[in-house]
């Protein structure tokens, strides 16, 4: 029987019990188990700095998905529509996109032009200069950080590379998947 490594925590907190099942899909899916609760962990402190770093920046009031639908407008999907945007950041739900464009319209960081019967974003000035504050504290307070402790960035693009893969792997399995209905 395969044994637990690392935290040796599961899914919700709990201590992962390995002891029905043997082999090594059994420690495959420990090591998928202890991933994805590195991902569900690492995604809060990274939504939970992406906050912080904007309001530290200046920005007020503005949630995760916000900042980061600003970015995209900013740097990756400039002249971008909504369907566009939602593509970039691997969003399905387009309307929580929808209501971060219209959030970041309202505070004066985004604007659109229509293009017949679609709406194309662009960051305004302001958008622009919220974004290289943004980039300025992150170079302060993360990169400092990570500079401080030596990190080693070609592990850094390894992992930027297995973290794409693995995106790639959950939105295959997700179309796959069959949802039972409930009897």
């Amino acid at each position: 029987m395969a044994e637990p490594s690392g935290s040796g925590i599961g899914m919700g907190g709990k201590e992962a019990d390995l002891s029905e099942t043997e082999g090594s899909t059994n420690d495959e899916a420990r090591r998928l188990s202890d991933l994805e609760f590195a991902m569900i962990v690492g995604i809060n402190g990274f939504w939970r700095w992406v906050v912080h770093c904007a309001e530290a920046a200046g920005a007020r009031g503005l949630g995760a998905l916000d900042v980061l639908v600003l970015h995209a407008v900013n740097l990756r999907a400039r002249d971008k529509k909504l369907a566009d945007i939602c593509l970039v950041l691997n969003v399905e739900d387009s309307h929580t996109v929808a209501y971060a464009l219209k959030k970041l319209e309202d505070q004066g960081y985004v604007a659109h032009r229509q293009a017949g019967r679609e709406r194309v974003y662009a960051a305004t000035s302001d958008g622009d200069e919220l974004c290289d504050r943004y980039h300025s504290v992150r170079r302060e307070a993360l990169l400092s950080s990570l500079d401080a402790d030596a990190v080693d960035f070609a592990r850094l693009d390894e992992a930027t590379k297995v973290l794409n893969r693995m995106s790639r792997y959950y939105s295959h399995a997700s179309r796959a998947a069959m949802i039972k209905p409930r009897a």
